[in-house]
């Protein structure tokens, strides 16, 4: 009877023992996670960098453009100038010495020309329109809206009546109408004081029209509160004048400021353009 109960019996004490190590491993509580460090910062994603501004140079606009403000480094001061021959090789000079200045530069100078309108004459029995340098003065201002505007005529003295009261009484009523056209579309307007000529230029009474043309200058800028740019000053401290800068001629035809030599005369200007520009905003004008 017992060795007939004997194998049940083991089989049922198995099956107990199973079933209390199944119970005690399903209690037991789970492992721990490993522990991993945290990323380093060099692991981390970086950020990706703002691009970049790129600005206008010299280089990547027209010599006779303007950028917009908004495009140019802030402070930075934006230059037209007009005028005639000597204001386009002036104008050029600048340009190419503008970042040292903080400044951006447009020339519209025109060769060979007037202040006053452009004229008709007859020449061979057929009908030839004169030059005029400040026919698109209005249109240029109204394009570009410069802070400043520079008038330089460095020729005006050639003509034989700029000593005569009443040429020059009508070349300030010409500049004061080009001015009044303009408006606040030419920034701040500044006159020239131009040096006298050198070489082949110099002939006759040719310094005595000079003088004239500056003093009329002058007096035109006292009426209207505007500053002078006194080239003269700079190029011609004595009738002699400074012909040449760091070994190379200023003016190598002997009127257009041009190459290495005129370097220097172009960052003065500049230095004096922003002055004026300083001097407006703190109101010393």
């Amino acid at each position: 009877m017992m060795r007939r109960l004997g194998k049940p019996l083991l089989g049922l004490v198995i099956l107990l023992g199973l079933s209390a190590a199944a119970f005690f491993l399903l209690r037991r509580p789970p492992a721990p996670a490993p522990i991993t460090s945290a990323p380093t910062p060099s692991a981390l994603p970086s950020a990706t960098p703002p691009p970049s501004i790129v600005y206008p140079t010299p280089f990547s606009v027209p010599t006779a453009a303007l950028p917009p403000r908004e495009a140019l480094p802030p402070g930075t001061l934006r230059l037209l100038v007009v005028g005639d021959s000597v204001a386009s090789f002036l104008g050029m000079a600048l340009r190419y010495r503008q970042d040292e200045a903080g400044a951006f530069v447009a020339v519209r100078g025109v060769g060979s020309c007037s202040i006053f309108e452009a004229k008709v004459r007859i020449e061979n029995g057929k009908p030839v329109r004169g030059t005029s340098c400040s026919e698109h003065w209005i249109e240029d201002a109204a394009e570009l809206h410069p802070d400043m505007t520079l008038i330089v005529m460095g020729g005006a003295f050639f003509n034989e009546k700029a000593c005569e009261p009443a040429w020059q009484d009508t070349y300030e009523k010409r500049i004061f109408t080009l001015a009044d056209g303009m408006g606040t579309n030419a920034g701040r307007i500044v006159l020239t004081r131009v040096p006298y000529p050198i070489k082949d230029w110099r002939y006759g009474n040719v310094p005595a029209r000079v003088d004239c043309l500056n003093e009329m200058l002058a007096r035109a800028a006292r009426k209207r509160g505007w500053p002078v740019l006194d080239l003269m000053g700079h190029v011609c401290p004595t009738p002699a004048c400074r012909i040449e800068s760091e070994g190379k001629p200023i003016r190598p035809d002997g009127l257009h400021f041009d190459g290495a030599g005129a370097e220097e005369t172009a960052r003065w200007v500049l230095g004096e353009l922003k002055r004026f520009a300083r001097e407006e905003r703190d109101g010393g004008f």
